[in-house]
């Protein structure tokens, strides 16, 4: 035990010496997170949470802001002090594709942000209600084609509100879009049978799948996804071209003094890299995916881009 106290404190001897260097941090981390308890961003945001606690000996608390897609947690840290005490753990919707879908944002997630790293990466699920006479989703497909117009698809985020529209342009079908301000809240009314599909995060939705209160019917990405290669993807169930990711990731207000990001970024990235971190989350359906800055912001770019050329394809206008 002596020894692996001895070998703990070493490994976070880095942090604590530049942590005196600059002064940094002088208080709590405050983390903002988009969406509500429960979603993949906020599971995140606690573990990230908990780690710098750990690691720099100061309280890290975590504040749900959700509304807007993420554009209201997004416009209180864009106009946070850059001191590096305010974080933002966020999803793709409010770093990248909220661009696409809304005409206009009280913030610029390329000007008013800087990007720090991925923390996580996974595709969209297809959720079903368990009493929906749909096992597969080539099955599902024909039920919306039966009956047009009545069966209702939810979405807490972009990222799931684009993947019905995307499944409905792709498979010629009609559904109708009801609207939450978060994963988990479309996905516990799907439980419930208020709507009868929603698109979800493998974080947020497995737990559920396994337990059989809803049906996964397929996933979103190009060939299976490695942690669950026993669900068929949407493409091989004749949905072409269905491929849809989503991650959660790290950014800081923009003007941090680039060694506080620095210090922050290899603590964080430590973290995320922690085996039990990459057992536990891998078990939920995410897999852990850290990036240098300068790729967090091309993968940023280039959702941007994907997003508007899927809002023409399922012939949707910026909100």
């Amino acid at each position: 035990m002596k020894r692996r106290s001895l070998l703990l404190s070493a490994a976070a001897l880095p942090f604590a010496g530049a942590a005196r260097a600059n002064s940094f941090p002088n208080g709590p981390f405050r983390i903002i997170v988009p969406f509500g308890a429960g979603s993949a961003t906020d599971q995140g945001a606690r573990n990230v949470a908990e780690g710098l606690n750990r690691i720099f000996g100061v309280p890290a608390v975590v504040e749900n802001k959700p509304g807007a897609n993420g554009a209201i947690a997004a416009e209180v840290a864009a106009k946070a002090k850059p001191d590096g005490q305010t974080i933002f753990v966020c999803s793709n919707t409010a770093a990248a594709s909220n661009v696409a879908m809304m005409k206009s944002l009280p913030y610029d997630p390329l000007k008013d942000f800087e990007a720090v790293t991925l923390i996580g990466r996974a595709p969209v699920f297809l959720i079903a209600n368990p009493k929906v006479e749909a096992t597969t989703a080539q099955e599902f497909v024909a039920l919306c084609k039966k009956q047009p117009g009545k069966v209702n698809f939810g979405s807490g985020s972009a990222s799931t509100r684009i993947s019905g529209e995307l499944l409905k342009a792709k498979a010629q079908i009609d559904m109708v879009h009801v609207p939450y301000k978060s994963t988990p809240a479309a996905l516990q009314d799907t439980m419930a049978g208020h709507v009868q599909m929603c698109f979800a995060d493998p974080v947020t939705s497995l737990p559920q799948v396994k337990a059989g209160t809803v049906r996964c019917l397929g996933v979103g990405s190009r060939g299976r996804y490695r942690l669950t290669p026993d669900i068929p993807t949407l493409i091989e169930q004749g949905v072409p071209d269905f491929e849809l990711m989503t991650w959660t990731g790290v950014m800081l207000p923009a003007g941090v003094p680039p060694a506080v990001s620095a210090t922050l970024r290899e603590a964080i990235v430590k973290i995320i890299s922690e085996p039990a971190y990459v057992e536990r989350q891998a078990q939920g359906g995410s897999e852990i995916t850290p990036t240098t800055p300068e790729e967090m912001r091309r993968i940023q770019i280039t959702e941007i881009e994907l997003y508007r050329e899927m809002m023409k394809i399922a012939g949707i206008e910026p909100e």
